[in-house]
């Protein structure tokens, strides 16, 4: 199962971390951060993730826990993957106004 990871840079101060696990040439396991850099530091923001076998989205508050989950588990793995790198690079995404 080849794993595969990169970062997709959206400015200075923001950056999408991407990783994920082929299994027989589909996304099996992956995750997708929306991370910040503030006064030096990194904060997550969001998390897409296919968790325990199904997709979805953490928002995650200023204290680092999660502020709400929603479910994605309509699509398979390949397609939550490139809905959360296409979200995070979103200029008006609303996860990017949540914190």
């Amino acid at each position: 199962m080849p794993e595969k990871n990169f970062i997709i840079r959206l400015s200075a101060t923001a950056f999408i971390f991407v990783y994920f696990v082929t299994e027989r040439g589909n996304i099996g396991k992956f995750v997708a951060k929306l991370n910040i850099i503030r006064n030096g530091k990194y904060f997550e923001i969001a998390r897409y993730e296919s968790g325990l076998h199904e997709p979805h989205l953490d928002i995650i508050g200023p204290d680092g826990g999660k502020k709400r989950t929603i479910d994605y588990s309509i699509l398979e793995n390949d397609q939550a993957l490139n809905v959360a790198i296409q979200d995070f690079k979103r200029p008006d995404s609303q996860i990017q106004n949540v914190n």
